[in-house]
């Protein structure tokens, strides 16, 4: 079990399985999510690979990013995270890339070229969420469970953003949902 310290109040821990790989959602405006994978080895180093704006436009280049997470996965700008969707056909599957060497070949050959601006990107079909899906694929895991997780993250995190909301309007502390897809 690894230790995750997040952006969440108080610098509360997550608690994550070594050996494993999480889908992690973080709100965006219009229903949708800003999607990354939480890689945990078995010696327990985390490291965020995500598709991700180059710089500070949100709207410009994108590209594949990797960040070791010495202290957990927290972000510039405190943005809430959604939940932690533990990937169990990563553990489970034949065949399935679980190096540290040979899950970032993976990660920065999935979109091997980024088009000049977020929304050329969205016509070609590459998001954060699509490069997610592309990557459990590269990995090994049957195009069927990789979409099968991409519909359960994007449900999951509709509901956990519904959570989110209501417990910000109430001023309550959120909870961080750990769960297995």
């Amino acid at each position: 079990m690894v230790y995750i310290t997040t952006n969440r109040p108080l610098g509360a821990s997550v608690h994550l399985d070594r050996g494993s790989l999480y889908v992690c959602t973080v709100p965006l405006l219009s229903g949708k999510f800003h999607w990354s994978l939480i890689h945990i080895t078995e010696t327990g180093v985390a490291t965020r690979h995500h598709w991700a704006a180059v710089g500070a436009n949100p709207q410009g280049r994108e590209t594949y990013v990797k960040q070791t997470l010495p202290r957990g996965p927290l972000t510039a700008s405190a943005t809430q995270i959604l939940g932690y969707f533990k990937v169990t056909a990563y553990r489970t599957g034949n065949g399935v890339v679980r190096d540290p060497d040979g899950f970032w070949e993976v990660c920065k050959s999935v979109f091997p070229q980024s088009y000049p601006t977020a929304e050329e990107n969205r016509q070609h079909n590459i998001s954060c969420r699509t490069w997610v899906t592309n990557v459990l694929q590269g990995l090994g895991i049957e195009r069927a469970q990789a979409l099968k997780v991409e519909q359960a993250v994007t449900s999951r995190s509709q509901a956990c953003e519904t959570r989110y909301l209501r417990s910000y309007l109430n001023s309550e502390p959120y909870q961080i949902v750990i769960d297995e897809i």
